[in-house]
């Protein structure tokens, strides 16, 4: 049976894009059920759909954006995709073994436990119709570019990407390969404490696989990330070390705050080395969302300050910066000898 979509009451977001209500997280019950029924209520008013029983999609900022004609994702520019055309969803809404300070969407994330695991050709089927039906108003704005949307209809691309880490999710694999399956390109974001599914993956390749780094020692990880496992060091570095045998485009991504993890560029150089990534991202933390709870406008670096943060670790590494998306203050590098594969 296809995969009940839960709808909102409102579709909107009165502290932005992706905010999160004041008294969130302090009012969620402690129960467990009672608070994932909770967390839905509350995510479901601001705008997220949810498909089955963990998964959910909300429409980018930057889908809607492309659709009106003015201004598209870092990664059109980076990677080929078309913002459009891009369903952003995540497997496992609530699931995560970090509770990252920086994190856009802080659900007071938990752990899975014995959870009935929907079957990936249904959480896709469900994503894009979420995905269409939001779309739908669209029809009726004027500044909508009427060819733009049409093709929005037909989603090209699936970016992993939303909440939680779907490492998390036993069929990932799977669910990639439904993807690849149908002509669609593939985003996978993790935060690489599974190294076992990460090398699972390198026969479910997706077309894009991103490992998120936030620091280069235990402490200032813990810091940052605030992990809910031990042994979080061993396991990021063990699938940073995998980078090298994905035939896909390898990317890790540096989300760098003040105060936390913007500091140390030739230590960051000295990790990625070893990595074999095709790129690296450097970018910085955007204070949007649930990370204003514990964040402040000041703990973001300025894009001069990641410019030059990326050009220390160009100088300490075989990695040469080949792009930049200033609105989005992020800097893009690509191994020397590497290359890039394109998104048709």
């Amino acid at each position: 049976m296809p995969i009940p979509i839960l709808q909102p009451k409102q579709d909107t977001c009165d502290s932005g894009c992706n905010g999160i209500p004041d008294g969130f997280i302090e009012t969620a019950i402690t129960d467990r059920e009672a608070k994932l029924d909770f967390m839905r209520q509350k995510t479901t008013q601001m705008g997220y759909r949810f498909v089955g029983r963990h998964s959910a999609i909300k429409v980018c900022s930057w889908t809607k954006e492309s659709i009106r004609g003015k201004n598209v994702c870092y990664k059109n520019k980076f990677y080929g995709i078309e913002s459009n055309q891009c369903v952003q969803m995540t497997p496992v809404m609530f699931f995560c073994n970090f509770n990252c300070l920086h994190c856009w969407r802080n659900f007071d994330y938990m752990l899975p436990q014995k959870e009935q695991w929907d079957e990936p050709k249904h959480m896709l089927d469900g994503c894009i119709d979420a995905q269409k039906e939001i779309l739908q108003g669209f029809r009726g704005n004027p500044n909508a570019n009427k060819m733009k949307l049409e093709k929005a209809m037909v989603p090209k691309h699936v970016a992993i990407s939303l909440s939680g880490e779907p490492t998390l999710y036993p069929h990932l694999p799977e669910f990639i390969d439904e993807i690849i399956s149908r002509k669609m390109t593939a985003f996978l974001v993790s935060n690489g404490t599974r190294p076992d599914m990460i090398e699972n993956l390198l026969v479910h390749q997706p077309t894009n696989l991103y490992i998120s780094f936030y620091g280069t020692n235990p402490e200032m990880y813990r810091k940052t990330a605030v992990p809910m496992e031990k042994n979080f060091w061993e396991n990021v570095n063990s699938s940073l070390r995998m980078l090298g045998r994905f035939d896909c485009n390898t990317v890790i991504r540096l989300t760098l705050s003040k105060g936390l993890n913007f500091t140390d560029p030739k230590g960051y150089a000295n990790i990625i080395e070893n990595s074999g990534s095709k790129f690296i991202e450097v970018k910085a933390f955007m204070a949007v969302g649930g990370s204003r709870r514990v964040m402040q406008y000041t703990d973001m670096p300025l894009h001069a300050e990641i410019q030059e943060f990326a050009a220390q670790i160009e100088s300490s590494s075989s990695y040469r910066i080949i792009s930049e998306k200033p609105d989005s203050r992020v800097v893009l590098l690509a191994r020397e000898g590497k290359n890039f594969i394109g998104i048709e």
